[in-house]
């Protein structure tokens, strides 16, 4: 009888703790939560809710692009290669939309060359000159970049909203229609 007893309180001791332990956790989340309202903090990060991690990256002309001096607009920031057959497909819908869509959306479009996994500048060149692109064009050519965005298959697209916070992550093609319904979401 002694040792049931024991068993018993034992057992409502545990529960009693992880109740408690349960509700303690809760509250400290729930405080996070609150602070970061209150304060306007947003957690810096690649997942779809979170602020993009800002970069620094240069064209094939050597212009120097921030991503922070694009808030204000939709950005889309596309890793991509020359010899990715999806990338090959997806880049006549980009340019279609940037040239028809882009200013109603007040939209960009960064494309973020993985030049790490290129052969040479010249076939990143030659890409840009034979698809006929105007959007701006950037090289990665450390892969930092692709890997602070954990671009593992490629093209992969990140959609950020005009206050710099991550709508949404695509992995694959895109069409011209998908990237209208997402500038327009984010209105």
């Amino acid at each position: 009888m002694k040792r049931s007893l024991f068993g018993i309180v034992v057992l409502i001791t545990l529960i009693a703790i992880g109740v408690i332990s349960s509700n303690t956790d809760k509250r400290s989340v729930d405080q996070e939560i609150t602070t970061a309202q209150v304060t306007g903090e947003q957690e810096i990060g690649i997942n779809e809710g979170n602020e993009a991690p800002d970069f620094t990256l240069y064209s094939l002309e050597g212009q120097e692009v921030k991503l922070s001096d694009y808030r204000g607009k939709v950005v889309f920031v596309n890793f991509w290669a020359t010899w990715c057959p999806p990338c090959k497909a997806e880049m006549p819908h980009m340019e279609e939309f940037y040239k028809e869509y882009a200013d109603q959306y007040d939209a960009e479009i960064l494309a973020v060359n993985i030049t790490s996994e290129e052969s040479s500048t010249e076939m990143v060149d030659k890409f840009i000159q034979d698809y006929k692109i105007t959007f701006p064009v950037l090289m990665d050519t450390d892969g930092m970049q692709s890997e602070t965005f954990a671009t593992i298959t490629i093209p992969t697209t990140y959609v950020i909203d005009k206050n710099g916070i991550i709508m949404k992550r695509l992995v694959g093609p895109m069409s011209k229609e998908r990237m209208i319904e997402l500038a327009s979401s984010a209105e």
